[in-house]
């Protein structure tokens, strides 16, 4: 709070004043004035080719607040002047400045080399640096595990570290900036790799054989196990990868994989999974069993079918991350 002396015959401290000067974008800054005696107030502030003005009258205990709507992101020095009369003619009046910072949204940014669910380990990324974070724990139900606090050692790089608290399916950070603004990141490094009997598919095709349907049926009663266990607390996506042997150059076996992968996401989708559906094909690129080209091995026609809440980690069996909506 700053106070405005305004030098009157009957009253020292007669109007004061307390501002919101460090916003985010979409909030907007503001002055508020107090007042202990009668009166006509009158300010006049510019920030930079902005111009706000208040004229009001004035009474022992008013407030009034004069918005700073429409500035841009960034820091503006606004300056101007405060007058107020008096009924008996007296008046004064005197500068006025003050800072005002519209800064943008506190954002979080992590990749999946930031998590470790076997380490217990979190490192986060904020867009300024913070004066207090802490990080939730979430797991079934959405119960809240634990609450850990951050090591701040770097305020741009805040870290976490828990004990043992079970299966934990929600990553919570909620973190406030060195001028109070407060933000949160929401985050599940949690994912479910379907257990499954491959399809069998004919040579060169991708179209699903009846004879294979029983086995997707399969997996599907795994799946909406999955959905029933998780749904409510993890927004669960399908990614359905798809592979093939060295039969045929690499270039067709790629494109098959993709069409393989599609067909089985496709089914996924008939049969009733309602969240996203992702499909990629790694064609002959990443092969269960060595072999030679052009050898027909079943084991390496596969498919892996991963629920997740967000995209699968880059791994041995998933080395892109090239995945397309179905």
């Amino acid at each position: 709070m700053w106070t405005v002396l305004i030098a009157l015959a009957a009253a020292q401290d007669a109007i004061t004043f307390t501002t919101r000067n460090k916003v985010q974008e979409g909030e907007v800054p503001s002055v508020t004035f107090s007042s202990i005696v009668e009166g006509s107030l009158k300010v006049q502030l510019g920030c930079g080719a902005k111009r706000f003005e208040l004229a009001t009258a004035v009474h022992p205990g008013s407030t009034h607040e004069l918005a700073l709507g429409g500035l841009a992101s960034g820091e503006h020095a606004c300056v101007g002047t405060v007058r107020l009369d008096q009924p008996d003619g007296s008046w004064g009046e005197m500068p006025l400045s003050l800072p005002v910072s519209v800064l943008s949204v506190l954002s979080w940014d992590y990749g999946m080399g930031d998590v470790d669910l076997v380490a217990r380990t979190l490192t986060a990324h904020p867009s300024r640096p913070l004066a207090q974070a802490s990080l939730q724990l979430i797991g079934l139900g959405r119960q809240v595990l634990a609450t850990v606090p951050a090591d701040l050692s770097d305020p741009t790089t805040p870290r976490f570290a828990w004990d043992d608290v079970g299966e934990v399916l929600v990553l919570r950070i909620e973190g406030t900036d060195t001028a109070g603004i407060a933000g949160f990141l929401e985050l599940s490094p949690w994912s479910y790799a379907v257990p499954h009997d491959d399809v069998v598919f004919a040579s060169g095709s991708h179209a699903i054989p009846a004879s294979e349907v029983p086995k997707l049926e399969q997996s599907w009663g795994d799946v909406q196990a999955v959905l029933g266990k998780y749904g409510d607390v993890v927004d669960i996506e399908l990614f359905v990868a798809g592979y093939t042997d060295t039969v045929g150059d690499a270039a067709g076996n790629q494109g098959l994989s993709e069409r393989r992968a599609r067909a089985i996401a496709g089914w996924f989708q008939q049969r009733g999974f309602r969240g996203p559906v992702w499909f990629q094909g790694f064609g002959e690129s990443v092969l269960a069993v060595g072999t030679p080209d052009e050898t027909d091995e079943a084991a390496n026609r596969r498919a892996l079918y991963v629920l997740s809440a967000d995209k699968p980690p880059i791994s041995d069996v998933l080395p892109r991350q090239n995945w397309s909506r179905r």
